[in-house]
Order: structure tokens, then C-alpha cells, then sequence
């Protein structure tokens, strides 16, 4: 395929006239070595990755935190078809990435059947657009392209690169949508009655920190955060009152409320459990709800800072106690920390706790899927929206690593410790090289405990394949990282933890702990956090 030089100059360009700064990807050559050398030209750093999920999951996460579209290189066929699964984990996690793929070109496609795949087709259900990128309205097509991953809700974005095809025409941008005067006569109203509100914050709000923390100056009012909102209200906060999952773990909080206010909160966050609270939720968002998770009193669908604005105007004085957010969220910690002691290496819980005594402030932590997750959410204390990532809407394993390297990245100076389970590491092992070739300060803290801990906890008593279907041989992922140039370390105890974690941070290069766990704590851990209605 011949490539165009002109056509990689007008797509960098442009990237960098919205904001990027960095491209991440695993490219083939061709027309994916133009466009990264025209990045280059237009400023933009181009990070290689081993592989395609995890360059896509970077470009996601690397987005998430800047707030400007971040683009992914791949090749066409098997580098487009790998990617899907971090594409897809932008698209739930509503981060405004751009996957810019090689493809066969139309012109070529009866010719060519050597990995041509329908790449557009491919991506449609996982992007907010896929597009092609060729001759005619370049600029067009890629303007539209760039203003759809930033509009509400955000979201990735694919254009096939081809200099043979015709560039996709935009379509018309659909109107921000406003609220009647009707709706926000009924949001005053309802706030204005309320005498017990809870305030739940997701996805939606976690540009608008000021605007929150303005909304909750003088009021006991305690908030719920979702996984992607963690931090917008300081765990120190006398009002911050935990987790919102749609578990059980934040039930006694919504039980006792007469008003549940939803600040951005997108469903694809909560897990799918059945909506038990009897108080009126108001809804407030920048783009409408479209499952039927549960209905609200009201939804009000506009600009959600001005909102935020409307209901500070009219918000109640409670008759919650002054630190019932805090008192919840210690309650919540209570149970998660009554563990079984520790048999055979240390507990899940010891190992957040000690780590995040021992970091520095503002260390970002990344958060693989998996059981370890379920104290590292919740004991990872945070003072701003961005220190704690996860996959929150795909809960994707394999995303801890690669969202490590977007973080440190994004973020240059602050330290960053990527938690993350045998299973997760073994899906993103190359990307250990990125991190040593790239000198990042990443501390990888391993649960090791050879087995898929949290599908071992959900299987049936018979019939479930046994040890051969949750479980492998034990690895030695500190020799593995050695390999790589990583330090590695074995850690077996609370004291060698601490000790190798202090050791991590007084130096600007990165380490990789395995840390062997007890697995044997993460049922308990599963009911105090999600209970008998744990659906998923």
C-alpha cells in the first residue's frame, strides 16, 4: 500500500490543534510509521507498547487524565482486531481516545484478502464513530472525529487510514440538550423538601471538583462516590461516606436517606443488582440514562456545572449528624478489615494498608481486575479524582500495568503504584520493558497467590472444572522483572512489604514486589462488600 505523507501531516496536526500530546501504539509500517513521524513533527510523543490492548488501555487512561483526545497507532487486521478489548474499555469508561488503524484499502479490497477484516464494522459497536480517513474533506472528517470524543459522554473514537478511500463524510452535530424550566421548578423543589440527602457521585462529574466540593461547604450532607469518581470529595472528608457499587456496602447510608441525588452517575459503573431504596432519586447529567436500572423521580439533562449551581441555591439544611459520612465509611472499613488471619502469607487488606501508609503523598494507584480489588478500592484513601484508576465499566483484567505507564505519563513526577493479580500481570508482562525502557516511577505490587482468586470464590460447588480452571503454576514474577531491569523483590511478610516499599519510592526508577497473599480472606471480603446480592 502506497503511503501519504500529506494525509499523516493533516491527521498529527490537527490531533495536536485539540490538545494531544501523546500517541501510544504497536505499529506495523507504512502508513502507521508516516502518521507517527508527522506526530513527532507536530509535537506529540509517540509511546511504543508491546502489544495492542495495552497501548489502547494507555491511550484511554492517558485521555481520562488530561482531558484531551489521546491517539492509538495499530496495523490493520490482527493489530486492529487485538485492540478491541481496550477500545472497549474506553468506550464504558467514557475516555476520549482516537484508534487510528492501517486498513486494506477499499481500492484494494477485492485484490487483497491477506488481512482484510471490516475494521469499521469491527469497531462501530465499541466507538461513538468509525470512520474512514482518505481523500476529500480530510479536515472534516477529522475535526467531527475529535469534537465526538470530547462531547457528552465522551467516548473513543476509530478512523481506518486510507490514502486510496474517500474520507467519511461528518454527520451533523446532535443540540446539547437543556433543561425545561419545568424540570428544574421540580429539582428545587424536591431539594429544597429534603431533610436527608445523599449525594452520589460517578463518572460524569469528575471535571467538576470545585463545583462539588463548592456544593458541600457547611453541610453534613454525606456523598457516595462510584469507582471512576473516587476522590472528587477527599476520603479525609468528614463527608465522605464510601463506595457506590450498587452493592450492599453502602445500603445503611441510602436506607436512611429521603433524597438520593445522582451527581453524573452513569449505570455502566454499578454493578447490575436490583434497585432496593425506597428515597426519590434526582438525576442530574450531562447526557440522558438510557438503562432501566432504575427511574428516577427526575432526571435533568443539561450542562451539569450549572446544575450543580441550581441545587447549591436551594441545598437544605440537613439534620444528618455532622461526620455520618465519616462514621459510615469507618463502618464499611470495620467489616471489609475483619479478616481471618493469614495462614500462609500476608492478607489482601495488610497489603493496601501498608502501601499506602508507605507512599508518598499524591501517589496514584492503578487497580487490576480481580479480588485484590475489592480492598484496594476501598482502602486506597484518595484526596483528589485522579488517584486511584480502574476498569471500571468493562472491569477488564490486564489494565493495571499498561494504565500504570498512561499515568506516569500523564503525570510526570508523581509516583504511581500499580496494584495487580497473577492473572492480570501474566495478560501484560511485556509492558514491565515499557516501564524500565521508559525509566517510569512505577512500583508494581503483585497479589500473588497462583490462581484466579475472585472466579474461584463464584464457583459452584460442583461441576466447576476444578483447580485446572482457576489455577496455575506459582511464578516467580520478581526474577521475571529482574529480566526485564525492573528490581524485583519477594516479599512473604507485613515487615519485608514495608521494607521493600520505602526502598521502591527513594528511588526514581521502577520496582516490581511479589507479594504472596493468603487468598483465603477474599470470600469474606466479597460479602462485606457486595453482600447476598452480589449479581456479578
Amino acid at each position: 500500500m502506497s503511503s501519504n505523507p500529506d494525509l499523516s501531516t493533516t491527521l498529527a496536526e490537527a490531533m495536536a490543534t485539540a490538545g494531544t500530546t501523546t500517541i501510544f501504539g504497536m505499529p506495523g509500517g507504512g502508513n502507521n510509521l508516516d502518521l507517527i513521524g508527522a506526530a513527532e513533527a507536530a509535537g506529540i510523543r509517540f509511546v511504543l507498547a508491546h502489544a495492542e490492548t495495552p497501548a489502547a488501555i494507555m491511550a484511554g487512561v492517558h485521555a481520562d487524565l488530561t482531558g484531551t483526545p489521546t491517539g492509538c497507532v495499530v496495523t490493520r487486521g490482527p493489530g486492529a482486531a487485538s485492540a478491541v478489548n481496550g477500545v472497549a474499555n474506553a468506550d464504558l469508561d467514557r475516555q476520549p481516545m482516537v484508534m487510528i488503524t492501517d486498513v486494506v484499502s477499499a481500492a484494494d479490497a477485492e485484490r487483497i484478502a491477506h488481512q482484510r477484516i471490516d475494521q469499521r464494522a469491527l469497531y462501530a459497536p465499541v466507538t461513538k464513530w468509525s470512520a474512514t480517513t482518505g481523500t476529500g474533506d480530510v479536515a472534516g472528517t477529522v475535526a467531527h472525529a475529535l469534537a465526538a470524543t470530547m462531547t457528552q459522554p465522551r467516548g473513543p473514537v476509530h478512523l481506518d487510514f486510507d490514502p486510496k478511500g474517500e474520507s467519511t463524510p461528518a454527520p451533523a452535530a446532535d443540540p446539547r440538550p437543556e433543561p425545561s424550566s419545568a424540570d428544574l421548578e421540580r429539582l428545587r423543589e424536591l431539594v429544597t423538601a429534603a431533610e436527608r440527602p445523599v449525594v452520589v457521585l460517578g463518572v460524569g462529574a469528575r471535571d467538576l471538583t470545585d463545583q462539588v466540593r463548592a456544593l458541600l461547604v457547611g453541610s453534613p450532607a454525606p456523598v457516595l462516590m462510584t469507582y471512576r469518581a473516587k476522590g472528587l470529595v477527599p476520603d479525609s472528608s468528614p463527608s465522605a461516606a464510601g463506595l457506590f457499587t450498587g452493592a450492599t456496602t453502602e445500603a445503611p447510608m441510602l436506607e436512611a436517606a429521603d433524597l438520593i441525588v445522582f451527581v453524573g452517575v452513569d449505570t455502566v459503573e454499578l454493578i447490575p443488582n436490583d434497585w432496593p431504596y425506597a428515597a426519590p432519586v434526582v438525576a442530574l447529567a450531562e447526557y440522558p440514562e438510557t438503562s432501566p436500572y432504575l427511574t428516577p423521580e427526575i432526571e435533568v439533562v443539561g450542562d451539569l456545572a450549572k446544575l450543580l449551581a441550581e441545587v447549591a441555591q436551594v441545598w437544605p439544611a440537613t439534620t444528618w449528624g455532622a461526620d455520618a459520612g465519616r462514621q459510615h465509611l469507618l463502618a464499611e472499613r470495620a467489616r471489609l478489615l475483619d479478616v481471618p488471619t493469614p495462614v500462609d502469607g500476608l492478607a489482601p487488606t495488610a497489603v493496601v494498608q501498608i502501601a499506602r501508609a508507605a507512599a508518598p503523598a499524591g501517589t496514584i494507584a492503578t487497580v487490576d481486575a480481580g479480588a485484590h480489588m475489592l480492598p484496594a478500592m476501598c482502602l486506597w484513601d484518595t484526596e483528589a479524582v485522579d488517584e486511584v484508576l480502574i476498569s471500571s465499566g468493562l472491569a477488564t483484567m490486564g489494565f493495571s500495568v499498561p494504565a500504570a505507564v498512561a499515568a506516569a505519563v500523564a503525570r510526570p513526577g508523581r509516583r504511581v503504584v500499580a496494584f495487580v493479580g497473577d492473572g492480570g500481570l501474566g495478560m501484560s508482562l511485556g509492558e514491565l520493558e515499557t516501564i524500565c525502557r521508559l525509566r517510569l516511577p512505577i512500583t508494581v505490587v503483585v497479589f500473588n497467590d497462583s490462581r484466579l482468586s475472585l472466579i474461584a470464590i463464584k464457583a459452584k460447588p460442583e461441576g466447576n472444572g476444578g483447580d485446572n480452571a482457576i489455577g496455575y503454576d506459582e511464578t516467580d514474577f520478581a526474577a521475571v522483572a529482574t529480566g526485564y531491569g525492573l528490581t524485583g523483590v519477594r516479599v512473604g511478610t507485613d515487615a519485608e512489604l514495608d521494607a521493600a516499599l520505602h526502598a521502591s519510592f527513594a528511588h526514581d526508577g521502577p520496582t516490581l514486589l511479589d507479594v504472596r497473599v493468603d487468598p483465603s480472606a477474599y470470600p469474606h471480603l466479597l460479602r462485606a462488600v457486595r453482600g447476598k446480592r452480589d449479581a456479578s
